[in-house]
């Protein structure tokens, strides 16, 4: 059978169907024009193994170099002195977020009077973890330097309730482009405007997506604390109004911290599995299981979320009753349906 999106491979890689072994012919993807070293830090990897504390990147003129890399800030013993996270390239809008009596204190969002009224500062650096296998993570994810140019619109109308579209079409598989970044804001998801190895860095983010992976940013995706939770199977989106008791809230974890042992799809792609995995399952097209998630936000709110669509909703519409798609064109085309919890 044929993967999702034709996606090019490595040399030497298999691909596995639903439980069918089938080996193809793979190409290896050239960097650049003739002469380019590199089209990003993927290519450098004939470097060798980067000094302690740099990475290799590939500059403006096409060329492998190494690249400083920036430490990562311990917590603030007092969140409270914590500098103005709206000062950040796509924060302006939010408020100062060094008004937080103590993010280490941070009450369960469970207890919220009015989950209607989310904070307003998305960008308060609540948490900050360290973040294990990144190199790793940039070979195997394919992460990029260069922000990526899909947009993120709020299309619900629906009060309480949020549908947003994510643009994570990337340009494709074979070299995808960088992933769509976005946090949770009282008035939708809104973009965040960063690329995927500084994201590895940033707590500004929530969400990130690119073609069929969403992630989010915690574990070894990012060094917030962005968590998801399982619903029981059957849960619909409509029949979960609260957080369970028993809830186990998970933080990317697709390399193991100690090993950097990868974890990937059970279809063969090699992408990450990361905690919404469930959230798409695979015949011919990619079709919505509609697997409902809890989100447990850096500040301590909950929200439930679904993954609506994959392409555009008519064509998603057609996968998910025939198992087949007349097009193609909008794989991508990331919609989440979510809702704060009280």
């Amino acid at each position: 059978m044929s993967n999702p999106e034709g996606a090019v491979r490595k040399s030497s890689a298999r691909w596995f169907g639903m439980g069918a072994l089938a080996a193809l012919t793979l190409a290896v993807v050239a960097p650049g024009c003739s002469g380019d070293e590199c089209v990003d830090a993927f290519d450098c990897r004939d470097e060798g193994a980067a000094p302690a504390g740099q990475a290799w990147t590939c500059n403006a003129d096409k060329k492998c170099e190494l690249r400083t890399l920036t430490p990562i800030e311990e917590p603030e013993t007092d969140a409270g002195t914590t500098t103005d996270a709206g000062t950040t390239t796509d924060a302006g809008t939010t408020t100062d977020a060094g008004t937080n009596t103590d993010a280490g204190t941070t009450t369960d969002g469970g207890t919220e009077t009015d989950a209607g009224t989310p904070p307003t500062d998305g960008g308060a650096e609540l948490c900050r973890n360290a973040v294990a296998c990144t190199e790793q993570s940039i070979d195997k994810l394919r992460l990029r330097t260069t922000l990526a140019t899909g947009g993120v619109t709020e299309e619900g109308t629906t009060q309480g309730e949020y549908l947003t579209f994510l643009d994570g079409r990337a340009g494709g598989t074979s070299v995808p482009d960088s992933y769509t970044y976005a946090r949770f804001t009282p008035t939708g998801l809104q973009k965040v405007n960063i690329d995927d190895q500084a994201a590895l860095n940033s707590t500004e983010w929530d969400v990130a997506v690119r073609r069929y992976v969403v992630r989010f940013n915690s574990g070894v995706s990012g060094p917030s604390c962005v968590t998801v939770a399982q619903t029981p199977e059957g849960a619909t989106f409509e029949s979960v109004t609260s957080v369970p008791t028993d809830a186990q809230f998970q933080a990317e974890d697709y390399y193991t911290p100690d090993t950097c042992t990868f974890s990937g799809d059970p279809f063969g792609l090699q992408s990450p599995a990361t905690q919404t995995l469930t959230f798409w399952d695979y015949a011919q097209c990619l079709q919505m299981t509609n697997k409902v998630f809890l989100i447990q936000l850096a500040d301590g709110r909950h929200a439930k979320l679904q993954v609506k669509g994959y392409y555009e909703p008519t064509v998603q519409a057609e996968c998910d009753t025939t198992g087949k798609v007349s097009s193609s064109t909008s794989a991508g085309s990331i919609r989440l349906r979510w809702a704060y919890l009280p």
